[in-house]
């Protein structure tokens, strides 16, 4: 009676292991669905750049005589003027109430401003004012939306280390049950 029920208790624990793997790829699923969702959203997404105007002026003064390049960065240096002159254009036409730019374009607008030197209090003044604050604020929303996506990354990485490992509900550690929380949510 004992070998009956020793048999029966392995084959209860593999069926459960494969329902618990089956459960959590079908988490993993839903995170690379949700995953790619972000990604394409944050390809289109569109940064308010505050300052309107103003703003969009003195960034194309600086990209167009101030921002130091070598080589193939002139590329990014053409792209983040026409990227800036199509959120001024909008804000011209009325279509829109703000500066938007791409994230991509706030990346490198804040690289090139990252070489910049100068000196006294003036100057200091003007580029934080004009340059370093409007940019840096639409860059730090930027940033907080790709830790967002990397997260979900993290989350993803860490269900199929599960699956690899054979989680059970026994041995499954805290965040794959964090993770599941979080997706159990959305539904």
């Amino acid at each position: 009676m004992k070998k009956q029920e020793t048999t029966l208790e392995v084959v209860s624990k593999k069926e459960e292991m494969e329902v618990r793997r089956e459960h959590l790829q079908q988490m993993v699923d839903r995170l690379t669905a949700k995953i790619e969702k972000t990604e394409k959203d944050l390809s289109e997404k569109l940064y308010v750049v505050e300052g309107k105007q103003q703003s969009a002026e003195h960034i194309i003064e600086f990209l167009k005589t101030r921002a130091e390049w070598k080589f193939t960065e002139s590329l990014g240096i053409l792209e983040c003027i026409k990227q800036v002159q199509d959120g001024e254009k909008k804000l011209k036409a009325g279509k829109a109430k703000e500066l938007m730019v791409p994230s991509l374009s706030l990346e490198a607008i804040y690289y090139f401003m990252t070489k910049v030197e100068g000196k006294g209090y003036g100057e200091a003044y003007d580029f934080v004012t004009n340059l370093l604050k409007p940019v840096s604020d639409a860059l730090g929303r930027s940033k907080n939306d790709r830790a967002t996506l990397d997260q979900l990354v993290r989350d993803r990485g860490t269900l199929e280390s599960s699956i690899d490992s054979g989680a059970t509900l026994e041995n499954e550690d805290k965040l794959v049950k964090e993770i599941e929380a979080e997706l159990a949510k959305e539904i």
